[in-house]
């Protein structure tokens, strides 16, 4: 069995914002698994800057070569990346086990089986980039290991009281743009709370209320999702965006935050494997056409109480997927 020591962390140096929830799967897998959270922020960081001559080892490939014949691990680290790294690093060496957010269709398969060949085991959390890799045969031990819902939130308390109809966070979606304003051109009553770009943060705006200010950090982000009734929400790789994803549209974290959040879901996702594997369909419809958006709306908006996930959400938290992961690293044997 790998033994699993600590989990390597990048929140000691600045980020972009959007690894804040991947911090909260940090605290919450280093709960779970009873291990220390490992800051490594500015050698992270260095793995991005590399000198002239950090360079010319990276392409002669030698900190991977030296680890492959003079490296043997006493024990493991658990490293989230955000996409796969493009050079082998101390992050991605023999005594990690990698856990990869957004791999796109359009990797280099070959650069991403060298860099992790040296490893044991690699997770990736969308079901459709498990199933791909499985079907290109690539050389390494690759696990399907699913994003999930920060414990924190299970049994959130929320307010039945909403300030506002609709909320759209994040990524807008131009279908749901659409959809949204022909019904507030029929329904000019309904609230409606959209995001624009502001530096690191997200300015909000509301159809009624004009500028709500920034929300930079994830609490302010999470109390402003508890006072919508309705989330709308949206996969990546759809529309336009397919070009960036090569067409994986894989589950994000803003359709379980919003069920947390006690939203009733709108959604527009493909009918692919990752929403199958994950049964979004039981927490948030999935859009059809202009009729069946407005109707939706419409019916969600005059019910009077906030709906129940948390059965859903109960099999979904980061502490089962701390679970399973352990009975997959438990599966292997020691080599």
């Amino acid at each position: 069995m790998l033994d699993v020591l600590g989990i390597y962390s990048n929140r000691n140096t600045p980020q972009p914002y959007y690894w804040d929830v991947v911090y909260e799967w940090e605290d919450e897998l280093a709960k779970a698994l009873g291990i220390p959270v490992i800051p490594i922020g500015e050698q992270y960081d260095r793995i991005y800057k590399p000198g002239a001559f950090k360079k010319v080892l990276n392409r002669l490939n030698c900190y991977q070569l030296k680890d492959k014949f003079f490296f043997r691990p006493r024990g493991y680290h658990l490293a989230f990346h955000i996409g796969p790294p493009g050079v082998y690093s101390f992050h991605s060496r023999r005594d990690v086990i990698p856990i990869i957010i957004d791999f796109w269709k359009h990797e280099d398969l070959a650069r991403f089986e060298s860099i992790f060949s040296l490893s044991r085991i690699v997770f990736v959390t969308s079901k459709e980039a498990h199933s791909y890799l499985i079907d290109q045969h690539v050389g390494l031990n690759v696990r399907h290991l699913p994003l999930s819902l920060p414990d924190r939130y299970l049994g959130r308390s929320n307010s039945e009281k909403r300030r506002f109809d609709l909320l759209q966070l994040g990524r807008q979606n131009a279908t749901l743009t659409n959809y949204t304003h022909r019904l507030l051109n029929e329904h000019p009553e309904i609230d409606y709370v959209y995001a624009e770009a502001s530096g690191g943060s997200l300015k909000m705006i509301s159809t009624h209320r004009g500028l709500l200010g920034e929300f930079s950090t994830r609490e302010s982000f999470l109390n402003l999702l508890a006072q919508a009734k309705v989330s709308l929400l949206s996969a990546p790789g759809i529309d336009s965006d397919s070009v960036r994803t090569g067409g994986f549209s894989p589950v994000t974290p803003r359709f379980f935050e919003s069920a947390a959040c006690g939203c009733h879901l709108v959604g527009v996702y493909p009918d692919n494997e990752d929403f199958k594997y994950m049964k979004i369909h039981e927490i948030c419809p999935r859009i059809s056409d202009y009729d069946h958006f407005k109707a939706t709306i419409l019916d969600f908006l005059n019910r009077g109480s906030i709906p129940n996930y948390q059965r859903y959400l109960s099999k979904n938290v980061t502490s089962i997927r701390a679970k399973e992961m352990m009975d997959e690293i438990r599966s292997m044997r020691n080599g």
